[in-house]
């Protein structure tokens, strides 16, 4: 078997595939790496795309995109079309820590034919917080909601002008080039009414089991904003108040949700029509593509570099964004991870999205950040490890 490893890895990234194997090893080097940082400042979840060996590949993540993925998984489906809710195999993720509360992973590709996928998880269709990772839900809705080119939109209200794209980068990368993050989120849920989104997000993914109903802790960037074009109006807000002190319900979707969104996004390209985002054009989705290549934690950077096989590696993609808090009402630090990536090794183009949700209660916030900081860290670098061995799925 070690014969038959080193003769398809190559000796060097051989050697570092089997140590990433002891999986208690890679977490306390990920955990060593955290000295110094804290709850407000974790080593990889604030990392930033500026400490990123990936910055400068962002913009051919799209061109990137178009490279079709292979996939020979024997009982591999067609991917599902809209609405179309997956098989999702729940005993398939065992290996992944307990700290990891919930998980789903989409593998996908071709083996010639039809674009197949197939759906694994833990837990993964559970009601759940998943922080900011939810964020990018409500920008695409509006990115479908628009016919025209995105690169020329600018939202405005409140005496306020800003640049749709600009604002997209900022609640990704937390930069504040333009707003907050938190408050630029809660406006691009301005467009729909609660109810009308959360059944968008229900009508995509066919789990009619999820609340989409919340805002981030901040008041909207612009209480009521339009999306303009030339001084055209293209989007108006709806007319329904989402001032904080009128939400009423929250934000609690599925491991599944995520990955489903994630899988839309980054496959874009080679689903057939009827599972692609509806109203999504190719080319609106690719300075979104941009924007979620800027996420401020890199756990797959460090998962690949961890691997060795980040030199190796051609055509890389990584989309991601992350959401964190400490949870009062369960008394924990809880991170959560929604990403999809890509890249070429050994002559092979291998995709994957996936989302997991971790949790540490150990009544000190600073020592349960960076545990499951490092944590999260060790099960991408698992899961990457197990897709590049072909011992996934």
């Amino acid at each position: 078997m070690v014969a038959d490893f080193f003769g398809t890895f190559g000796q060097k990234e051989a050697f570092t595939l089997l140590l990433a194997m002891d999986r208690e090893k890679v977490y306390n080097d990920f955990l060593k790496a955290e000295a110094g940082f804290n709850s407000y400042k974790l080593a990889i979840l604030d990392k930033g795309i500026q400490n990123s060996p990936y910055q400068n590949q962002v913009e051919n993540y799209p061109e990137h995109l178009t490279m079709l993925p292979s996939l020979a998984i024997p009982g591999a489906k067609a991917f599902p079309h809209v609405g179309e809710l997956p098989e999702i195999d729940e005993e398939a993720l065992s290996f992944i820590h307990p700290d990891i509360k919930q998980a789903c992973i989409c593998l996908g590709g071709t083996a010639g034919g039809p674009f197949k996928s197939r759906w694994l998880g833990r837990n993964s269709l559970d009601k759940c917080q998943y922080w900011s990772s939810t964020k990018i839900i409500a920008i695409l809705n509006v990115i479908c909601s628009l016919n025209s080119d995105i690169n020329t939109c600018q939202i405005r209200g409140d005496g306020k002008n800003i640049d749709f794209n600009e604002a997209v980068e900022d609640v990704i990368t937390y930069a504040k080039k333009v707003g907050n993050s938190n408050a630029l989120s809660a406006m691009f849920k301005c467009f729909q009414t609660y109810v009308d989104l959360e059944s968008w997000l229900k009508e995509i993914t066919g789990n009619n089991h999820t609340e989409f109903q919340g805002l981030y802790g901040e008041e909207p960037f612009i209480m009521s904003p339009e999306i303009v074009q030339d001084n055209q109006v293209l989007l108006s807000a709806a007319s329904e108040s989402k001032k904080r002190e009128d939400q009423t319900r929250e934000n609690t979707v599925t491991a599944y949700d995520l990955t489903r969104i994630m899988s839309m996004v980054g496959w874009y390209y080679h689903l057939p029509e009827p599972a692609k985002l509806p109203g999504m054009s190719w080319e609106n989705l690719q300075p979104f593509i941009r924007n979620a290549g800027k996420d401020t934690s890199r756990y797959v950077d460090v998962a690949l570099a961890k691997l060795g096989i980040q030199n190796s590696i051609k055509s890389p993609v990584i989309l991601s964004k992350m959401g964190f808090g400490y949870s009062s009402s369960r008394k924990r630090t809880e991170l959560t991870y929604t990403c999809f990536t890509q890249f070429e090794y050994q002559g092979k183009v291998r995709s994957i999205a996936m989302t997991l949700r971790g949790a540490k209660a150990l009544g000190d916030f600073d020592t349960e950040a960076v545990e499951i900081d490092a944590r999260m860290a060790a099960e991408i670098t698992e899961i990457l490890r197990r897709l590049v061995a072909d011992e996934l799925g």
